[in-house]
């Protein structure tokens, strides 16, 4: 009779146990998680790659869709950036705008990631979503952006090619 009762209270741990983790796992990126090859990280400002470094774009008809090759081993920062303005701070602006940023389709949790400030000229002060791509291996990532800036929206669908030398 114990062992029967121990069996069924055992079963009903991992019964619980592995409802709690599918509660837990909403396909949410969080900063660690992996896409196939590809980690999704943050980084340090000095180590980063920019959007708004690349030439290299090459837009896909009239929309917002965008491709660019990078090599493999970079430090991809996919977030698009606010920057100071005429009557406002960048504090002011980052607490204003909205922002949704998808990996692959799957939502990604910015909150975790934290923000990232860097200084480009000729704006001055930045600042970005710490959402950085990386990967060892040549592939394929699609990142999608939508948002308000001082009540102005935004968007557009990036595939970040990573290539071998």
């Amino acid at each position: 009779m114990i062992k029967k009762l121990f069996s069924v209270f055992v079963i009903f741990m991992i019964a619980v146990m592995s409802s709690c983790a599918q509660a837990q796992d909403d396909g949410t990126i969080d900063p660690g998680d992996k896409i196939g090859s590809f980690l999704i990280a943050t980084g340090v400002d000095e180590e980063l790659v920019y959007m708004w470094d690349l030439e290299n774009f090459v837009q896909q008809g009239e929309e917002e869709i965008y491709s660019v090759e990078i090599p493999v081993g970079t430090k991809m920062n996919v977030s698009s950036a606010i920057y100071n303005t005429v009557g406002s701070s960048l504090d002011e602006k980052w607490k204003e705008h909205t922002y949704k940023m998808f990996i692959n389709d799957r939502p990604v949790n910015l909150e975790a990631f934290g923000p990232i400030d860097t200084t480009e000229s000729p704006v001055g002060a930045m600042r970005a979503w710490n959402v950085v791509i990386t990967t060892t291996e040549p592939g394929e990532i699609t990142v999608r952006t939508e948002g308000t800036v001082g009540g102005e929206p935004f968007g557009d669908t990036t595939t970040y090619i990573f290539t071998t030398p």
